[in-house]
């Protein structure tokens, strides 16, 4: 049952807030959200132990898939809400989680922000980024998927001043009052019997929907060119994501990490196949587990190491210095950084 460990801890986390955010709320909707996520997390991690090497990575394609997927058609367009006789686009990009959070409206958006990129890398660290997240999903499907190394230390700034613009662009739109959480939301009533305030005759007059798919239309062009240029498929979560400001506070002191058994031979293979770049034999030396805030969990390095040494592990320290691979660095080079960049 230890292989099945990470598929039995995310069922009983994400029913858990299934079943305590619908008896808190009296509502049906967190039930079903909450339970959606965790079964199709449930799924992927417990198809990952049982798939060949060779396929392993299908799990963490078809997690990015309904993860993703659901977040993106589900609640970004709105169509879970089909069952209620509406569709409510909601923008799950950080523009629409600041709209809500100011507008005191404890919606998908914010529930999505405060458990999954905010608390949750304090318990999973930067697993979203590997296996759920919409945008990367895509990215990971283009064919620069060998990272040439990360550029000079310095670049991984954008995100945080890419965050900043985020968050000041919606805080004056707010306080200037040209804009708040219920002037951008809408309903499309497909019943024709609704009452309600801001309903809308179909989905593209709705101003969150073109916030959401102005967003998302930003962050797949800057990811596909940016992994052109650079030949790296996770360029984009290297430099710009913005979404990174919250996650690295908590991956510092995450409980989940990559840890290695006795019997590293420091081939570097899980160096060089790291997406992320994150020298993962610098950490085996230094008799610690990977706690990189780069690190997204993707188990990339744990299915390349010929012996099999490296494991997901459950215990409690705190992020290092970071230790990142280089453009151009050869095996004895590393590239440091502190864990802010």
């Amino acid at each position: 049952m230890r292989k099945y460990t990470l598929m039995i801890v995310s069922l009983v986390l994400f029913y858990s807030i299934a079943v305590g955010f619908w008896l808190l709320f009296h509502q049906i909707f967190y039930l079903y959200n909450f339970a959606i996520i965790g079964t199709s997390i449930g799924i992927s991690l417990g198809l990952w132990p049982i798939l060949p090497k060779s396929r392993k990575h299908i799990a963490r394609r078809l997690c990015q898939a309904l993860v993703g997927g659901y977040m993106f058609i589900g609640l970004g367009l709105g169509f879970v809400y089909v069952g209620f006789g509406v569709i409510r686009p909601e923008n799950m990009q950080l523009e629409g989680f600041w709209f809500l959070l100011l507008g005191g409206v404890f919606a998908a958006s914010v529930m999505h922000y405060a458990i999954a990129k905010i608390a949750g890398p304090f318990l999973m660290g930067r697993t979203w980024c590997g296996w759920a997240c919409w945008t990367a999903g895509v990215l990971d499907l283009l064919p620069w998927r060998g990272s040439p190394g990360r550029l000079r230390p310095g670049w991984g700034f954008l995100r945080y001043a890419l965050f900043l613009l985020s968050a000041g662009l919606v805080f004056f739109l707010v306080f200037t009052g040209r804009s708040t959480a219920s002037s951008v939301a809408g309903i499309v009533d497909l019943t024709g019997k609704a009452r309600l305030e801001h309903l809308y005759k179909n989905l593209f007059l709705i101003p969150e929907f073109w916030w959401f798919a102005a967003g998302n239309l930003v962050y797949y062009l800057s990811g596909v060119v940016l992994a052109a240029v650079l030949k790296d498929n996770r360029a984009f979560c290297k430099y710009v994501c913005p979404i990174t400001a919250f996650f690295k506070i908590g991956a510092r002191f995450a409980i989940l990490r990559i840890a290695a058994r006795e019997g590293c031979t420091a081939c570097e293979k899980c160096d060089s196949r790291c997406p992320m770049d994150v020298r993962i034999t610098e950490y085996i030396r230094g008799g610690t587990r990977v706690t990189s805030t780069e690190c997204i969990l993707c188990m990339t390095c744990v299915n390349t190491c010929p012996r099999g040494i490296l494991t997901p592990s459950f215990r409690l320290d705190m992020g290092t210095r970071e230790r990142l691979r280089a453009v151009g660095s050869g095996r004895e080079e590393a590239a440091h950084e502190r864990s802010a960049g």
